[in-house]
């Protein structure tokens, strides 16, 4: 199993201030990244294609992206799971970590 397509990964948003999960495998917290420089974007989540334009295009969220995908990598060569699960956390869980997770589940072809 050295293919991410042959490993089931369980990817999820959550928010720091309602308690960091204590069954996953790979953890990452963004919530000291800048939040999205929009009018109002409270109104909207990681979903809305304004808060992902807004996030991902600045590098920190780019290296991050690549950091998470080349530690999950190394992590399914060295473990022998049928199962993963990854969590990225901000501080609310509805912005910062939603449009990474978005984003990873785009790039890894999950659902």
């Amino acid at each position: 199993m050295t293919q991410a397509q042959d490993i089931n990964i369980k990817l999820f948003s959550f928010g720091h201030s309602f308690g960091v999960p204590k069954t996953v495998d790979l953890l990452y917290s963004v919530r000291h990244f800048p939040v999205p420089n929009i009018d109002n974007y409270q109104q909207y989540d990681g979903r809305h294609k304004r808060i992902q334009n807004e996030l991902l295009n600045l590098t920190q969220y780019e290296d991050k992206l690549k950091t998470i995908i080349e530690q999950l990598m190394n992590f399914i060569h060295e473990h022998n799971k049928n199962s993963i699960t990854l969590a990225i956390g901000c501080e609310q869980g509805r912005h910062r970590s939603v449009a990474i997770v978005e984003r990873l589940a785009d790039l890894l072809g999950t659902t």
